[in-house]
């Protein structure tokens, strides 16, 4: 089998160009090697502007801490007023006509069946992110922002399937939905603290994620992305191995069998941040215990510094999952890196894609 390539997501700003140029980038970086989608134009400050412009739907949201998200410990807070009620288009993340127009500029690049990479941030994350911040940094975030945040998120969800919905009926054939829930993994460690914390954790986000999945169409295509926050370059926590990022997905699995939903790829983050992969064969031990009904994992190994150390690691990956890849990627987009950075990216995801199978 073939590994792919997995680009997920941006580009650095002087790259930033139009979405014809971004498109063709990654293709002309690819060198004809296969591809999970192709990017467009893609802001890697995107959910920032998103949160801060909650603030626009004033008679519904009003803001009860300052922020501007300049890092972790700048975040913003809101609440819904009294008497208001919060619904879908206040909260959405995507205009159904300016992506179908965005879609239809791709397919006109005579790019053949390839599909177009789009973004869809997972109502947990968006919900948390809008009533939780202020207290996001602390060991256990605010009950009450916690408690609103869980109240409001059916809104965020019917928001995101309505949005998805609409254009996968319109253009579903030319799109590849790009699922991002950092809330996943971020969740288990904040609930480290207390006794089966993560494991009830991982419970409760992985029926939430499968019940979203389920609602999507039949023929929406999809792949997940896992990570451990990435703003600024900077990740929430350091992971000591796999073993949640295992566990989450154990639980996932069954929760969208029962629906009947099938498993799609997941992007499994291994380098993240600035951090290159880890060479700790222990590291990657709790892959032995993923399920087999896994089968499309992307290998989230590369590091534009260190392609051996990448191809290593893919080693290590695949001899503790016991199969070989579906794909590989970087840590979260390349909009964070140089232009010259971007470049040594592209070239070592070809050298770990192209390294010989585990035996």
């Amino acid at each position: 089998m073939s590994r792919q390539l997995h680009f997920c997501g941006s580009l650095p700003p002087e790259l930033t160009t139009t979405d014809a140029e971004i498109s063709r980038w990654f293709l002309d970086h690819a060198e004809q090697r296969p591809v999970t989608a192709v990017p467009a134009r893609q802001d890697p400050r995107w959910v920032i502007d998103y949160l801060l412009g909650l603030a626009e739907h004033s008679e519904v949201i009003e803001v009860t801490a300052p922020g501007e998200y300049a890092d972790y410990d700048d975040m913003r807070g809101y609440r819904v007023r009294k008497g208001a009620v919060l619904k879908p288009e206040h909260v959405s993340h995507g205009d159904v006509e300016e992506t179908v127009a965005k879609i239809d500029a791709f397919k006109a690049l005579g790019l053949g069946d390839q599909r177009l990479l789009l973004p869809v941030p997972s109502p947990v994350d968006l919900s948390l992110f809008s009533f939780v911040g202020p207290s996001f940094q602390k060991a256990i975030p605010a009950i009450s922002e916690v408690r609103m945040a869980l109240k409001h998120m059916p809104v965020y969800t019917d928001a995101i399937v309505d949005y998805v919905t609409r254009v996968t009926e319109a253009r579903g054939d030319d799109v590849l939905w790009h699922i991002e829930f950092p809330s996943a993994l971020v969740g288990m460690w904040k609930a480290r603290i207390s006794p089966g914390g993560p494991a009830l954790a991982s419970s409760m986000h992985s029926k939430y994620i499968a019940k979203m999945l389920a609602r999507f169409p039949k023929q929406a295509k999809t792949i997940l992305h896992l990570c451990y926050g990435n703003y600024n370059n900077t990740e929430v926590f350091v992971p000591k191995d796999l073993s949640w990022s295992v566990s989450y997905l154990n639980k996932l699995g069954r929760e969208l069998t029962r629906k009947q939903v099938a498993l799609p790829p997941v992007h499994i983050p291994v380098a993240f941040g600035a951090h290159a992969p880890s060479q700790d064969e222990a590291f990657y031990a709790p892959l032995k215990k993923l399920s087999p009904s896994w089968t499309k994992l992307i290998a989230g190994v590369v590091a534009e510094s260190d392609a051996p150390a990448s191809v290593a690691a893919l080693r290590l990956f695949e001899a503790a999952s016991r199969r070989t890849s579906f794909g590989v990627a970087c840590a979260c987009g390349l909009g964070r890196h140089t232009v010259e950075a971007a470049e040594r990216a592209a070239k070592a995801m070809i050298a770990v894609a192209e390294a010989e199978p585990q035996k």
